[in-house]
């Protein structure tokens, strides 16, 4: 009898702790439905991600914001005043209706995981896809817009376009579409070479 008691226990401690984690879940969905609600185009797609990401980089870095943002000692209404005061005209006004909804919920702690679903629902939405290209020199402006509508006819969706240089690679590029990786670095056929003289 002992025994049972005690396995009845834990399974209720552990269902206490997962009933909170499930309704993180919903909270997360809705705030990234209603978010991705709200933008139309992939102008307003690039505008939205911007602000989300810089205000996650934000409370992530800056520990006095993410302080003030848990405190249960300061009052709510003072912290929609201050993110009304703060934010009033620089965020679009219905993006910053649903962070104060966030604030007022003490929900933004759910920020990160709400930016992550809010841009995979946002993508499909609209058809976009992610594009990374890692190059061994800096692209002028005419090869990357080149690039660009080349990755554009290719994939048949808007490109959200993340361009950087990795001297490394010696030569060549890797273009990371989504979760596929195009690799035509030389540093990997380098490497590749070299396992396949060791015999590996």
């Amino acid at each position: 009898m002992l025994k049972m008691t005690i396995i009845v226990n834990l399974f209720n401690h552990h269902l206490r702790q997962l009933i909170p984690m499930k309704q993180n879940h919903k909270k997360i969905k809705i705030y990234s439905t209603s978010l991705c609600s709200l933008v139309t185009d992939f102008e307003e797609f690039k505008t939205t991600k911007i602000v989300l990401n810089d205000f996650v980089v934000l409370m992530k870095k800056d520990s006095t914001i993410n302080a003030f943002l848990q405190s249960k000692s300061i009052d709510k209404n003072q912290k929609v005043a201050i993110f009304k005061n703060a934010l009033n005209g620089v965020v679009n006004s219905d993006l910053l209706d649903i962070i104060i909804v966030m604030v007022e919920n003490d929900d933004i702690n759910l920020l990160s995981e709400v930016n992550k679903n809010f841009l995979s629902l946002t993508k499909e939405k609209l058809n976009v896809a992610y594009v990374e290209v890692i190059a061994s020199f800096d692209m002028g402006d005419d090869s990357k817009i080149n690039l660009l509508q080349e990755l554009k006819t290719a994939t048949k969706k808007e490109i959200d376009f993340n361009f950087s240089v990795d001297k490394s690679l010696i030569g060549g590029l890797k273009i990371k579409v989504d979760d596929m990786l195009f690799d035509s670095s030389l540093k990997t056929k380098l490497e590749n070479a070299k396992l396949k003289l060791i015999g590996v």
